[in-house]
């Protein structure tokens, strides 16, 4: 069950698992995008239920400042310091100025492995500018 909920935070924080413990947890596009359907889903359905169980139906702008607040200005957010921190990268490690980095996943094309300051997946040795 404890699995199940730091999942669900993962997911709510716009994160992936690693596949392994001992490295960070991971941020792309897909994860971000797909925290954004969850967070919107969650939201809608609450606001719904809550203005019906309420008899709210003239204050309809609050799921839209909800929205706003809750989805997207966090999923933004996230999006410019995962730019940014894909820029730092492209810039200071040897996997940026690879042919085989994927830079809307910080991604090793070869190894199908995130990349981080800290773990090239190929240590250099299939290195193309």
């Amino acid at each position: 069950m404890e699995k199940l909920f730091t999942k669900l935070l993962k997911l709510l924080n716009f994160t992936t698992n690693s596949e392994d413990e001992k490295r960070p947890e991971i941020v792309t596009t897909g994860s971000i995008v797909w925290g954004v359907l969850v967070r919107t889903a969650l939201i809608i359905v609450l606001s719904l239920t809550l203005i019906d169980y309420f008899d709210l139906r003239s204050n309809w702008w609050f799921i839209l400042v909800l929205l706003w607040f809750i989805v997207a200005f966090p999923a933004y957010r996230k999006y410019k310091e995962f730019n940014d921190q894909t820029e730092l990268m492209i810039e200071g490690i040897i996997c940026g100025s690879c042919r085989h980095f994927i830079k809307s996943s910080q991604l090793c094309g070869i190894y199908d492995e995130h990349v981080t300051e800290d773990y090239i997946p190929c240590d250099g040795d299939n290195w193309e500018p």
